[in-house]
């Protein structure tokens, strides 16, 4: 399905500015309704599905814990946006630029990226002290073994050499 944008339009949910042209309909890049006010010519609108039937009470629960992701537009307005209309080109309320909903710019989608980035550093960080006090253990147990081969190894002093002493003269007197 290509898309391509047409002229300004104004719509139901109150949007105005360019419209999404998607099979040759002008339709409004927020709600997806066929753009009323569209200079192109006027084609019937698309039939309308009946509605789901409602799921039994987990159904309330489900849609509160719906996903949702908050994308920036390219001037920094930022958008909620539900799982099912990733990859669709929307229109900015705030400054009417027109980009593309992409999971990779959202703010959830570059907080995860950061905590992954952040537990890689983390875990590096200790691998590294880690090495560090291995390396410190063994240079504290070289400079030991040093130590210890040193004295083991060190020549025996020579015994002390007696001087002869200078006879006394007393005895030799006698």
């Amino acid at each position: 399905m290509t898309e391509r944008v047409a002229e300004a339009v104004s719509c139901l949910c109150g949007y105005r500015g360019p419209a999404v042209v998607v099979a040759g309909q002008a339709v409004c890049p927020i709600c997806r309704a066929v753009a009323a006010g569209s200079t192109l010519p006027s084609v019937p609108a698309p039939p309308i599905r009946p509605a789901a039937p409602a799921a039994p009470a987990q159904a309330p629960q489900a849609a509160t814990q719906q996903k949702t992701y908050r994308v920036p537009c390219p001037r920094g307005h930022v958008l909620t946006a539900k799982p099912h209309m990733l990859g669709q080109q929307v229109v900015c309320p705030e400054c009417n630029e027109l980009f593309a909903l992409r999971e990779e710019d959202s703010l959830e989608h570059r907080k995860k990226q950061e905590k992954t980035r952040r537990a890689d550093e983390e875990r590096i960080a200790k691998l590294w002290l880690n090495r560090s006090i291995w390396a410190a253990a063994f240079i504290v147990a070289s400079l030991v073994g040093m130590i210890v081969v040193s004295f083991a190894f060190r020549a025996p002093l020579p015994p002390p050499v007696e001087q002869p002493s200078e006879p006394d003269p007393a005895a030799q007197s006698e």
